[in-house]
This record gives structure tokens, C-alpha cells and sequence, in this order.
């Protein structure tokens, strides 16, 4: 990888998790609402896709499972993991069809030490890669590309060549904060709720209802987990560069 050649180094953990994918087709329609269920080991969330062309209901699923009990999922029949997810989602969208073959994918935490070099800028996983858990990886991912492109235009207009470090200085300095504070808060959380117990449990339960019920904090929340938060470059704002 380019990354490599460039002696770029990684700061990496692994989750001893796997994330199995698949897409279902389920009774109930999903209301353009996506969940996400937290359990010990590990996150369930269910992300809302476009009606076949049947009409059928369907939802992607992307869930975390220890890596020593992904292979006892994926050896199950369609049927059987199909009942597993219905299960995990507790009835929420009625009954589960199998839409795709589950996939797996390891779960590792994974930081570039930087994201620059001579001509060259890391974006998306090639900058960083973390637990899919409140789904940050595609957010910090359309906000590296949207600040590099704006950085990368306002530079050209100062006559400079796109590749100039002045260029590569600024988009390091305005993704660096933004990358490390989603990557250890998505880190916390995932082991804030892997903690096994009921007491871990209540104080779970008694932190998100708090949370539920301050505004002003659960609309940081939301903006967060939308992607909306912070020093938005202009792209994601609806503005032209």
C-alpha cells in the first residue's frame, strides 16, 4: 500500500470481534428508522434499505460477535440465521427471510501515526479504521474527503500546486482533532458496553435514560451520530467550495 511505502506506521489493537453483514427482508416496514442494540458482546444494528421490486421490506444488519462464535453463525442454514437475527432483534420488524449469504469481517482499531506525505494524504480507512459501533467510520470518512477537497480548491486559488505542503499542513491540522475524538469515543463506548453485569446493565440503562431526557445533550448526541457536528467543511454544509 501506498501508505506502507511511505513508512506511515499504524497505532492498532484488535477486538477479538467479528462483524457479520447481511441484508434481510423482514414483515414489518422499517420506516426509514435505523437501530442499534447494544449487548455485551457486542453491537446489532439494523440500517434501512429501498423496498425490493416485489415490495418486499429490507434492512442491512451488521453484527458484532466474538470471533471464536462467528464461524457457529455463519454454518448456520438460512433459515436458522434468519431465526438467530429474529431473535436478536427481539420481533422488532416481524418475521425474517434471509435477503444475502452473511459475511465477516475482523474488527480492529487502526490510527495512521500521520496523515500526510510528499504528494500524498490518507483518507477514509486508509487513515483510520475503528468498531463499527454508532456507525462514525462513513462519517469521518465523507468529512475527510469533503475537507481535503476544500483545501485542496481554496490552495489552487492562491495559486498554489495541489500537492504543496501548506496545502497538506492545513487539511493535518483540521482532521486530527475531529479523527482522535470519534476514535477513542467509539472505543470507550464499545468497551463501556461490553462490561458484562447486571450493575454494568442498570448504570447503562440510567446513563441513557439521563441522556434521553437533557435535550441539549441528546441533540449533541444526534448531531454527532449524524455526522453533523464540529467544523463542517463546506461540501457537507450544502455549500459550494
Amino acid at each position: 500500500m501506498s501508505r506502507d511505502a511511505a513508512g506511515i506506521r499504524l497505532t492498532e489493537w484488535d477486538y477479538a470481534h467479528e462483524a457479520m453483514v447481511t441484508a434481510i427482508f423482514h414483515e414489518k416496514p422499517h420506516k426509514q428508522v435505523a437501530y442499534e442494540i447494544f449487548y455485551p458482546t457486542g453491537p446489532f444494528a439494523i440500517l434501512p434499505m429501498l423496498d425490493d421490486e416485489a415490495g418486499r421490506h429490507r434492512s442491512a444488519i451488521v453484527w458484532s460477535v466474538s470471533r471464536a462464535e462467528a464461524p457457529v453463525y455463519k454454518k448456520l442454514s438460512p433459515r436458522g440465521m434468519a431465526h438467530e437475527i429474529e431473535k436478536a432483534m427481539g420481533g422488532l420488524l416481524g418475521e425474517i427471510e434471509m435477503n444475502a449469504p452473511v459475511m465477516g469481517y475482523p474488527l480492529n482499531f487502526q490510527h495512521a501515526n500521520r496523515i500526510t506525505d510528499t504528494r500524498m494524504v490518507l483518507v477514509g480507512d486508509a487513515a483510520h479504521g475503528m468498531h463499527p459501533i454508532a456507525g462514525q467510520g462513513l462519517n469521518l470518512g465523507l468529512r475527510d474527503v469533503a475537507a481535503l477537497a476544500q483545501v485542496v480548491v481554496e490552495g489552487m486559488r492562491l495559486g498554489l500546486d495541489p500537492g504543496n505542503a501548506q496545502i497538506l499542513e492545513r487539511y493535518t491540522r483540521w482532521r486530527s482533532l475531529d479523527v482522535q475524538t470519534v476514535m477513542m469515543a467509539t472505543d470507550t463506548l464499545n468497551k463501556l458496553f461490553g462490561i458484562p453485569g447486571k450493575t454494568a446493565s442498570a448504570a447503562r440503562r440510567v446513563g441513557l435514560a439521563a441522556v434521553q431526557r437533557m435535550k441539549p445533550i441528546k441533540n449533541f448526541f444526534m448531531a454527532e451520530a449524524r455526522g453533523e457536528s464540529g467544523n463542517l467543511p463546506k461540501l457537507l454544509q450544502g455549500l459550494p467550495v
